[in-house]
């Protein structure tokens, strides 16, 4: 009889290494889908958000601190970052699904008030691949105009 039951538990464990083999496998990227990271059960997809940093009067704003984190939603991102170029321009992008996300401007120590605004990404090209996972891509553009401190004290 434990012969029997031995056998019997090495037939399930087989089955159960080729289920979960061929799950891995099918997880895994076609030539034709971008490099994003596949987890199991998870949607793949990702956002690109730019803009420029300006100040009132119209000026380009250099080294400002960009943030993106996610509104009110689950996610396993934390804050991405980058700071604007000579030019005020920014890009974040990550293989990540938010529906809505925050994006804080946070100038250098200065004449110039932190922004924030919160924003809803829409994916697009949802169909573009043969993968029922992939989510699509998702694109905003978040111009900020940075309002100077108010130094006279009131």
């Amino acid at each position: 009889m434990k012969l029997i039951k031995r056998h019997i538990s090495s037939f399930l464990t087989g089955i159960c290494s080729v289920l979960l083999s061929l799950l891995g496998y099918s997880c895994s990227s076609s030539p034709n889908e971008p490099d994003y990271p596949c987890m199991y059960g998870m949607p793949t997809g990702g956002f690109e958000i730019k803009g420029t940093v300006t100040d009132e009067t119209g000026k380009d704003v250099e080294n400002v601190e960009i943030r993106v984190c996610p509104h009110k939603e689950f996610s396993y991102l934390t804050n991405l970052t980058c700071r604007t170029d000579a030019d005020g321009n920014y890009t974040i992008s990550a293989p990540v699904i938010l529906h809505m996300a925050k994006v804080v401007c946070i100038p250098e120590q200065g004449a110039l008030e932190p922004d924030s605004v919160v924003v809803e990404l829409e994916y697009k090209d949802k169909d573009k691949y043969d993968d029922s996972w992939y989510m699509g891509h998702a694109e905003k553009t978040v111009d900020f105009i940075l309002k100077s401190k108010n130094t006279s004290e009131e």
